[in-house]
């Protein structure tokens, strides 16, 4: 199975995610904390309150929209094919983490669907334990959509890190 990617999380250094902030006078940058995590912050004359916003649009966080923060997404679309097997809809947790091809691989080799999800968030948080020690985890939240016909209790289920605990 090749993989697919349809989406790209739009966290505040992308480019063109920092270009909109900066222009809205917020700031963007990873703190000492936490080096590698890119947030948006009020303006230089505003105090450092709260850890900042680690993702450039959202629904929510009111005080932070004046500086850049917007909730507008990217849409893509795709025709589904008879050669399309399943999508996986996840958080930022599982692809920090998780390349496509290494979740592609963990779905498909899950002879229970129903068991996909909990496989791929399973395999998520031990991945996150080992590469981003010392770092808290972040959410790690997936959906496994199978396109064709299986038995009715196999057609994708939602599984959460917080709701299995850390497995």
């Amino acid at each position: 199975l090749v993989p697919v990617q349809l989406t790209v999380d739009l966290k505040p250094n992308l480019p063109q995610e920092t270009e909109r902030i900066t222009r809205s006078k917020g700031r963007v940058f990873s703190s000492h904390d936490e080096p590698g995590v890119y947030r948006i912050w009020l303006p230089n004359k505003e105090p450092l309150s709260g850890p900042g916003l680690a993702l450039s649009r959202a629904f929510g966080d009111h005080y932070i929209k004046d500086f850049g923060l917007i909730s507008e997404p990217e849409v893509t679309q795709r025709n589904i094919t008879s050669r399309d097997q399943f999508a996986i809809l996840a958080t930022d947790g599982v692809w920090d983490v998780l390349s496509n091809q290494e979740a592609v691989q963990i779905v498909s080799s899950t002879l229970d669907r129903e068991e996909s999800a909990r496989r791929l968030v399973e395999c998520a948080v031990s991945a996150w334990k080992r590469k981003k020690r010392g770092i808290a985890m972040d959410d790690i939240t997936a959906i496994c959509l199978f396109f064709h016909t299986a038995a009715p209790s196999q057609q994708g289920c939602l599984h959460s890190s917080q709701k299995l605990g850390n497995c």
